[in-house]
């Protein structure tokens, strides 16, 4: 196969086909699109990213039944979409593997046009797991190897965790976000290697910590910010032993009323204290990007970790990854993967695709494929190789017919309904979408209204789940874990910031009564939410260090009022 062009020395600037704003292209870009013999995008990477976002949907589940075995089961897709639908069950099972759906392809039509209708008949799995690792965990999603997991979202290798996502290798924890290799916490975003860590962010090799932010080795710390090796430490004052143990009584760690009290004064104690210009570790070499951590060579980053020779690569919870660009989760050993999401796990040259794993390799334009090898255009396929619109060739006639359909692509783009073209090279139109905006992980990182939305081509949906009439309002809910007995079990409880009714589960009480921590006051969503809210979101800006004022690339915002250091002003902190 020919190149698409030289490689080219310079930079190129080009409007976006999507929001007309202008981006740049950049040599080492060019590099890589020759390598793997595509076009340069039109779209630019921020919009390339959201796009790949919306095709994605972990955290909004609803209620349908399956379309082969009638039975109710928990789905990404509401009851309402017209498609057909497997529970995992159904969908992972060895009776079925997609090329009954198989068609030929008519080069008189855009072949994404083609694959839009395969799509629209072949059956989807209602939750996106592999399945055959997860035990006792039906009610979770985008998850694998985990058990005994309940409402836990973009997960791996964790073991009784509750209400939780974008995690690997966590156990009994509950109310977490991006916690990794860590046990017995709650209510904890960006931690590693901790143990008993408590309402805190960004913490690594921590035990015993509450309410810290950016704490590393430090054991018994209340309310720290910015401390390495400390213990017995309460909003970063050192204590004797003796002196922190009787002061921790004093706090009433154990009542709802004193950890409401004690967020406050953290909080305003947190917001005294400068950030680091980005979120990472000094195990980065030559990296750009917020979260990332143990990379090498690789821009543009955003919440991942062990990446080579990447470049706008987000949500990468298990490592490694090598030369990939756009590419939007998993990881676990993933490499040349190309404008694709929710590819992973021993995968190797994927382009344009979703939902493609494990072992994968040489698939493109691809929704759902299981094991699949060089194959085209394949949608809900599982265990084929040489296969282009469900149907197998062999191999010369499959090699034959891939070119033809490439250059076909080239001469005869898809034209979506606001006119741009999607030619070979261009992840899938936003109309072979299945999740609206609102429900998809883009309007997590990327809020949009309705409005705009649908202006720029997405899809909404309005309705919300019902919730069953609440038994007991969450203000009435006793002050301490002792005081709550077996009975909470039965209660339907209203919550305290939306009226959203919710239930306490055996496992998550059993968990609470461990670390002596009471029943919480709001609903899984808002717990959720407020999480999510203080998580900064994709992009990075141009701002002085508020220190030594020389220039920094951050997350943070010029406009945002935290205080906000370069690396060597902010180690200074701790000289």
């Amino acid at each position: 196969m020919k190149a698409e062009g030289k490689t080219r020395s310079t930079s190129s600037v080009q409007a976006c086909q999507n929001c007309k704003k202008d981006f740049k292209i950049e040599p080492e870009d060019f590099k890589f699109y020759e390598k793997i013999k595509v076009s340069p995008p039109t779209w630019c990477p921020e919009c390339r990213m959201i796009r790949r976002f919306a095709f994605r949907n972990p955290w909004s589940l609803f209620w349908r039944n399956c379309d082969k075995c009638k039975i109710r089961t928990m789905s990404t897709y509401p009851p309402e979409d017209q498609i057909t639908v497997y529970c995992p069950k159904c969908w992972w099972s060895d009776d079925w593997d997609g090329t009954e759906y198989a068609v030929d392809y008519d080069s008189q039509k855009p072949f994404l046009e083609q694959l839009k209708e395969l799509s629209d008949k072949t059956p989807y799995a209602s939750l996106e797991t592999q399945y055959a690792t997860v035990k006792n965990s039906e009610y979770t999603n985008a998850i694998g190897w985990s058990k005994d997991c309940y409402l836990v979202f973009w997960s791996d290798y964790c073991e009784s965790v509750y209400y939780s996502s974008i995690i690997n290798n966590l156990k009994y924890s509950a109310d977490c976000l991006r916690g990794f290799y860590s046990e017995l916490c709650y209510e904890s975003i960006g931690f590693k290697r901790c143990y008993r860590t408590f309402f805190s962010y960004e913490c690594t090799d921590c035990v015993d910590v509450w309410f810290s932010r950016n704490c590393s080795g430090g054991n018994n710390l209340i309310g720290c910010v910015n401390l390495r090796g400390a213990s017995y430490s309460i909003f970063n004052v050192k204590y004797t032993k003796e002196e922190y143990e009787k002061k921790v009584k004093e706090l009433g760690l154990h009542t709802w009323s004193g950890l409401q009290q004690l967020r406050k004064k953290s909080q305003e104690f947190w917001a005294s204290k400068p950030y680091r210009e980005f979120n990472g570790n000094s195990l980065n070499l030559n990296v750009t990007g917020e979260y990332a951590y143990t990379s090498k060579n690789s821009k543009e980053l955003y919440l991942v970790g062990g990446l080579e020779n990447c470049k706008w690569v987000q949500m990468v919870t298990v490592r490694p990854v090598e030369d990939s660009f756009d590419y939007s989760g998993w990881g676990n050993n993933a490499s040349m993967i190309y404008e694709s999401v929710n590819v992973g796990e021993h995968v190797n040259n994927v382009r344009f695709s979703v939902y493609c794993f494990p072992d994968c390799l040489n698939l493109e334009y691809c929704i759902w494929n299981i094991n699949g090898k060089n194959n085209f255009g394949c949608v809900n396929l599982k265990r084929k190789s040489y296969c282009i619109l469900n149907k197998q060739y062999k191999k010369s006639e499959f090699e034959k017919l891939r070119t033809q359909i490439i250059e076909d692509m080239k001469k005869n783009p898809y034209i979506d309904k606001l006119g741009r073209t999607f030619s070979y090279g261009e992840f899938f139109p936003l109309e072979m979408g299945r999740f609206t905006y609102n429900k998809s992980s883009a309007i997590i990182f990327f809020p949009k209204t309705k409005e705009d939305a649908i202006k720029e081509g997405y899809t909404w949906n309005d309705t919300e789940n019902t919730t069953a009439p609440s038994s007991i309002k969450a203000s009435a809910l006793p002050d301490t874990i002792k005081e709550t007995t077996d009975s909470i079990l039965d209660e339907v409880i209203e919550c305290l910031s939306c009226a959203r009714a919710y239930k306490i589960t055996h496992g998550e009480l059993g968990l609470l009564r461990k670390l002596n921590l009471p029943v919480p006051r709001e609903c899984p969503k808002c717990r959720e939410g407020r999480r999510f809210a203080v998580l900064n979101k994709p992009g990075m800006h141009h701002r002085n260090c508020m220190k030594c004022e020389r220039p920094i690339y951050t997350p943070y915002a010029p406009s945002d009022p935290r205080i906000v250091f370069c690396v060597p002003c902010y180690q200074e902190e701790f000289a």
